[in-house]
């Protein structure tokens, strides 16, 4: 009879072994590490007193304005158009404006005493007293309006049909629209077109 006897394994007792920072520097060295991760120490942070001296010294502007800002930043023109109408007057307006038989700045609404005031002549009685009242958008846009005249006015855009102004509604005029209103008809040219001009009323 054969007898066969079983090796016991031997436990292994495994021991953790502390690493140093030194011990992580010199492995590195010895190319056993891929790379040592270097955390630097946090920045210091203002103290509460320091950002009130920084804040009291800054010039009192908004956020992305600078004096180079206003130095290269182009002036905006003024808003400004000849008004071309039918019986050869050509009139530079720069603001708001009416036009009619009789026109009324206060009945178009219209607060401003250098505003100008256009009279027509009205042979067949077709133009009301205020008839038009025209201006200067935002972006420099002119545009009329009919002002509850009685006869309307009508746009007429090269490519389009013809349309009436809606009352009360400001209706952007390109240089190749003409609007024709109560017997007269108006179109606009750039101000540099402008020659001599006949004075306002």
């Amino acid at each position: 009879m054969r007898l066969r006897f079983r090796r016991r394994r031997r436990q292994v007792t495994v021991v953790p072994e502390r690493v140093a920072p030194d011990d992580v520097t010199r492995m590195a060295a010895d190319g056993r590490l891929a790379r040592v991760v270097t955390t630097p120490p946090p920045a210091p942070r203002a103290s509460a007193g320091r950002v009130r001296d920084l804040l009291a010294v800054l010039p009192e502007r908004p956020l992305g304005h600078t004096a180079a800002t206003d130095a290269t930043a182009p002036a905006r023109p003024a808003a400004a158009v000849v008004l071309v109408l039918d019986d050869d007057r050509r009139v530079l307006v720069r603001g708001p404006g009416v036009l009619g038989r009789d026109p009324s700045l206060r009945a178009a609404g219209i607060d401003d005493d250098t505003a100008h005031r256009i009279t027509l002549d009205d042979p067949d009685r077709l133009l009301s007293r205020t008839h038009l009242a025209f201006g200067f958008g935002a972006e420099g846009s002119f545009w009329v309006l009919d002002a509850d005249s009685a006869n309307g006015a009508e746009l007429h855009r090269p490519g389009f049909p013809s349309t009436m102004l809606s009352r009360g509604q400001r209706t952007t005029i390109r240089p190749d629209d003409v609007v024709v209103f109560g017997g007269h008809v108006l179109r606009t040219e750039p101000a540099t077109a402008l020659v001599p001009e006949t004075p306002l009323d």
